[in-house]
């Protein structure tokens, strides 16, 4: 006898799959509560950091000035229109399909196609479905370099026989009667690229405001590969119309703005670059206390070099930042916040920027029998009374509004041969030749005064430890006999300086040196918060001990291991000028730090008090003034009508050494002040590869002197 089984009735099987599906919803409506309950802040925060665009903004850079008032570096607008890159992922038209695909052909092929903007709209809204001509009359180069890029991206991939297909471009057909088409149907439904739609916003843009593309599309490649948090700027240095065309026209174009950077602009140019020095793009920085994460960091302006790097702080202000709510396309609604960037502090120089000019100009004027073809030394200029910087000047000099703008400007910099950057003024060593006179002869009379009396027989020849040491008048044919120190320093005697350091010995000499600051660093860029904080390096080099009689020699007149810098030598004329103080040089006059309205004045500050005696320092003067307005001194081409001027010229001989031979060369040095009677300033001048100080210097400085008393009223 057979069971007959019973099948589940129809009632029952519907109720199975109705509690199945309610299970379902139950565990579904849990999920969702998971979400909307316990993960709501979370995504809230992601839906925030998603809808709005953080953007840190750029201080403007306080101003430098002169003495008088002249704006010497100054920050400008720069009005640019930015591209930000993040914002425009989303998927657009064809267009800019097209475009990325005529772009990278055209990175291959080296030359613009036949094809514009406009032409390509046109196409791809009348007939898209027919093939586009991007080039056309290509010749062999251009063909063969496009045939061997077809085969490289259409070449069949690793164990596979089949080519690559590259939409819109035709496999097997990669020219047509010398033309290149591309096939536009291909790139309708292909998904667009950041590159790629970035790259048709820029076109939009050009077209509607009438300005040319600046940048290629490699470089919105580049900038979207670096993913750094900076805009892409398209467009700088905007005047207000064209400004005006972004605005009436494009201000609603999705992942686009008008955006103002500081730059800076130096009125003087080239005449003070090495002192101010220059700045470039700060670094990026994208986080912050206030506001978190920053989307876009609009760079300021950082220091490099000279008062704008030394006193980076000083001047660059605080930032400000600015948050705006931004649509899934990239469309800005609103500002939510707004915070203002400071702007930074000024600085009051004491540079004279016309005595800085004038100096220039006297410092260029190439003299009979110079042989270099760019003037390579310095000038400096020092207010006698107060060790103030009027000017100071270093030749070959370069561009700071250039450098600022051309990486190929500064690329070549840093290969010139003249060391156009560097500051010669400040940081070169050379040694001071017989500028080094008035200081050994301060250390004789310091332990014997009665030295100017004492006498020494000037003769051709002077042997010093089996060496014939001779003279400059040697070459001239001639001696000066039996002379005394006035003399001997008038007429910048070698060899009395050398019989007088062999009767004092070394240490005298050295420590009158270190009185005047010789290899000691002299305290130009000090901290502005701390006028006595002072750095410990030193500049220049001077010898503690001699080795030898030769040593001692070649110190007595300024050779050898000695070397100084012009700022220091004109810190030792100063001194002598005034009866005996040394002032540390002071360049900055006041200055006021951002956000305050006072401004601080910056201190005069003395080095050191010379250790002679007022006698002895007056015999030196008597002798610098016969130097220059006797007419048998050796510095007599620097004497001017209706002032009286003291110096000391010095020839510092050295040889330089090159893949095939040795030459011999000679820094041309004077040291100067005026007027004689009641002196204001200290000139020190040295120019590489000149003949001598008396006839490369002298006619410089009575340039210089002609032009500074006329501008200061004392020359009618």
């Amino acid at each position: 006898m057979k069971v007959r089984k019973h099948k589940p009735s129809g009632r029952i099987i519907i109720l199975g799959i109705a509690s199945i599906m309610l299970g379902g919803f139950v565990l579904l409506a849990s999920e969702l509560s998971e979400l909307q309950v316990k993960q709501q802040d979370g995504f809230e925060k992601m839906f925030r950091n998603q809808s709005v665009r953080r953007v840190r903004l750029p201080a403007v850079r306080g101003k430098i000035f002169d003495s008088k008032g002249r704006c010497l570096a100054d920050s400008i607008p720069n009005y640019c229109i930015a591209i930000y890159t993040h914002e425009l992922r989303s998927p657009r038209s064809s267009i800019a399909n097209t475009l990325e695909l005529i772009h990278e052909i055209w990175s291959k092929i080296g030359s613009p196609p036949n094809i514009d903007y406009k032409s390509v709209k046109e196409h791809l809204v009348l007939t898209p479905e027919l093939p586009l001509e991007i080039y056309k009359d290509l010749n062999d180069k251009q063909i063969s370099r496009w045939r061997e890029q077809f085969e490289r991206w259409t070449a069949p991939p690793r164990n596979s026989f089949r080519r690559k297909k590259i939409a819109g471009l035709k496999l097997g057909y990669p020219l047509e009667e010398r033309s290149i088409f591309i096939q536009t149907s291909d790139l309708l439904s292909k998904r667009t690229s950041t590159a790629a739609n970035t790259l048709e916003i820029i076109y939009e843009i050009s077209e509607k405001t009438n300005l040319e593309r600046e940048v290629s599309f490699q470089d919105i490649k580049d900038h979207i590969y670096a993913r750094r948090a900076l805009p892409l700027v398209a467009w700088k240095n905007l005047n207000m119309e064209e400004v005006s065309r972004w605005a009436d026209s494009c201000s609603l174009l999705s992942g686009s703005d008008i955006i103002c950077l500081p730059d800076r602009t130096y009125t003087n140019g080239k005449n003070i670059s090495h002192l101010l020095g220059y700045t470039l793009r700060a670094d990026s920085n994208n986080t912050s206390q206030n506001y978190g994460r920053i989307h876009y960091d609009l760079r300021g302006l950082s220091g490099q070099k000279g008062l704008e790097g030394v006193y980076d702080e000083i001047l660059s202000g605080q930032s400000g930042y600015q948050i705006l709510q931004v649509d899934a396309a990239g469309f800005h609604n609103r500002e939510l916040e707004y915070t203002s960037p400071k702007a930074g502090g000024d600085i009051y120089l004491t540079i004279d920027a016309k005595i800085q000019e004038i100096c220039n100009d006297a410092l260029k004027l190439k003299q009979y029998g110079e042989k270099q073809n760019e003037i390579k030394g310095a000038v400096v200029v020092l207010d006698v009374t107060n060790g103030d910087v009027l000017a100071i000047v270093s030749a070959p000099n370069f561009d700071p509004n250039l450098y600022m703008k051309s990486s190929k400007y500064r690329q070549e910099l840093m290969i010139d041969p003249n060391a156009s950057t560097f500051n010669r003024a400040v940081f070169g060593q050379y040694p001071p030749g017989s500028t080094f006179k008035p200081i050994t002869s301060l250390a004789a009379l310091s332990v014997k005064p009665e030295q100017d009396k004492i006498k020494y027989n000037c003769r051709l020849g002077y042997e010093v430890s089996g060496r014939n040491m001779k003279c400059w008048t040697f070459s001239q044919g001639f001696t000066l006999g039996e002379i005394n120190l006035h003399d001997a320093l008038m007429h910048s005697c070698n060899i009395y300086m050398y019989e007088m350091a062999q009767d004092i010995g070394y240490e005298p000499i050295v420590n009158m040196a270190k009185s005047f600051g010789l290899g000691q660093y002299a305290g130009l860029f000090p901290e502005l918060n701390d006028p006595n904080k002072l750095k410990d390096a030193k500049y220049g080099n001077l010898p503690e001990k001699s080795k030898n009689i030769l040593d001692l020699c070649n110190m007595s007149i300024g050779q050898g291991e000695l070397l100084t810098s012009p700022l220091q030598m004109a810190m030792v004329t100063a001194a002598i000028a005034n009866n005996g103080t040394l002032y540390r040089p002071r360049l900055i006059k006041a200055f006021r730090e951002n956000n305050k309205k006072e401004y601080q004045n910056f201190p005069v500050r003395i080095f050191n008090n010379i250790k002679a005696n007022k006698e002895s320092i007056s015999l030196v003067q008597r002798a610098m003034h016969d130097v220059i307005m006797n007419e048998n001194g050796s510095g007599y081409n620097a004497k001017i009508k209706g002032v009286k001027i003291a110096g000391k010229t010095g020839s510092a001989q050295y040889r330089q050494k090159t893949s095939d031979k040795i030459t011999d060369h000679v820094y041309a040095w004077m040291i100067s002040y005026a007027p004689f009677e009641s002196p204001k300033y200290a000139i020190v001048m040295v120019v590489e590869d000149g003949v001598s100080g008396g006839k490369t210097i002298a006619p410089r400085l009575a340039y210089l002197y002609k032009k500074l008393f006329a501008y200061d009223g004392t020359l009618k």
